[in-house]
C-alpha cells in the first residue's frame, strides 16, 4: 500500500523553533500521560535526512513537510517558532522526491505579499501548498485580508491547510481553532482546495459537517494519534457516514510518524472488536495514499524507494 503522510513539521530545536514552544506541544504526552501511537523521542531533529530514515524503517513513501512562522504573536522570551520556507526548499530537494513542501505566509501582515510568497514557492521551489496557522498567528480565516492568498491558492490548484483543533500551546486562542469558521471561507472561494487539519478534533462533528458542505474540502487524521485506536476508528467511520472517501488524508503529526498508520492499516482490528462495519479496504487506500495523490499530484514511480521499502508497501 502507497502511504502518504500528510502532515509533518520541520524546524531544528533551538534553531527554528524554541525550547518554550517544543515544552508547550510535548506537554500533553510527556506531562499528562498520553499513551497511544508516540515515540518517545529525547531528542527531536526535525530534518529531511532524519525524516527520511524513519520513513525507510516504518514503510512510509512521502511526507508532506510544513513551514511556520508564529514570530509576529509570539513575546521575545518564547520565540522562535519560525521554519522558513527555504529551509523546507533545501530539505525537499535532498530528499529524492520523497517529501513534498507545504509552504507558509502571513496573510494578515503582507496580504499582496502572502500570495507573491506562494506563487514565488511554487514556481520556484514546486510546493504543493500552504499551511495556515490561525489559532497560532491569531487571525480569522475570514478576514478579507485573506482574500490575496485564497485568490492565488485557487488560481494556482494548490490545497490551503487550515490547523484547526485542539493545541496544548496556551497562547493560541481557542475561539479562532472552530472548524466553521472555513464554512464561509468555502462559500466564498468554492473552487479553493481546503485541508481541514486534525480533523477539527475536538470539533470533528462540526469538520465533517463543513467538509460535506464544501465540495473541495478534505480533512487529515493528523494529531489523532493522542487517542485510543478505538476513537479513531469511530471517527474515520462518521467521516465516512456524511462525505466520500476522497476527501479524508492520513496524517500523522510528529511524533506520531513512526506507528499511527499502522494504526490506520489495521483499523478494523477495532471495527470488529466493537461490533461496528468495517471500513472497506479500498477507502482504507484512498486515506492511506490515494487521496494525497491525486491532491498532490504525486508521481508514484518517481518516489525513488528503497527495495525493501518498495516491497513492504506493495
Amino acid at each position: 500500500m502507497f502511504v502518504v503522510d500528510n502532515h509533518i513539521h520541520l524546524g531544528q530545536p533551538g534553531v527554528h523553533v524554541s525550547q518554550h514552544i517544543y515544552n508547550e506541544l510535548r506537554k500533553n504526552w510527556s506531562d499528562r500521560g498520553f499513551r497511544y501511537h508516540s515515540s518517545e523521542v529525547k531528542s527531536e531533529r526535525r530534518d529531511g535526512e532524519m525524516l527520511v530514515q524513519v520513513m525507510d524503517d516504518v514503510g512510509i513513501d512521502v511526507c508532506c513537510v510544513l513551514a511556520g512562522n508564529w514570530n509576529r504573536v509570539l513575546p521575545p522570551e518564547q520565540r522562535p517558532y519560525n521554519v522558513p520556507n527555504e529551509f523546507v526548499a533545501q530539505q525537499v530537494k535532498a530528499s529524492n522526491g520523497r517529501l513534498i513542501g507545504i509552504c507558509s505566509a502571513d496573510p494578515i501582515i503582507d496580504p499582496w505579499g502572502a500570495a507573491d510568497e506562494l506563487e514565488r514557492c511554487v514556481r520556484d521551489h514546486d510546493f504543493r501548498g500552504i499551511k495556515l496557522y490561525p489559532t497560532y498567528a491569531h487571525f480569522d480565516p475570514r478576514d478579507k485580508t485573506c482574500e490575496p492568498l485564497y485568490e492565488a491558492a485557487t488560481a494556482l490548484g494548490v490545497p490551503v491547510h487550515f490547523h484547526m483543533g485542539f493545541t496544548p500551546v496556551c497562547g493560541a486562542d481557542m475561539k479562532l481553532q472552530q472548524p466553521w469558521l472555513l464554512d464561509e471561507v468555502g462559500q466564498r472561494f468554492p473552487k479553493m482546495k481546503v485541508v481541514i487539519c486534525h480533523l477539527g478534533y475536538p470539533y470533528a462533528a462540526e469538520a465533517m459537517g463543513v467538509v460535506a458542505r464544501n465540495p473541495n474540502f478534505h480533512a487529515d487524521l493528523s494529531a489523532l494519534g493522542f487517542y485510543h485506536p478505538r476513537t479513531v476508528y469511530q471517527l474515520i467511520h462518521d467521516f465516512g457516514c456524511v462525505n466520500p472517501w476522497e476527501r479524508l488524508l492520513y496524517g500523522s503529526e510528529n511524533p506520531f510518524m513512526w506507528t499511527f498508520h499502522k494504526t490506520v492499516q489495521n483499523i478494523n482490528e477495532h471495527a470488529r472488536a466493537l461490533d461496528m462495519p468495517e471500513i472497506p479496504d479500498h477507502a482504507l487506500e484512498l486515506i492511506l495514499g490515494g487521496n494525497a495523490t491525486r491532491l498532490y499530484r504525486i508521481d508514484q514511480s518517481k518516489q525513488h524507494r528503497p527495495a525493501k521499502l518498495a516491497k513492504s508497501a506493495a
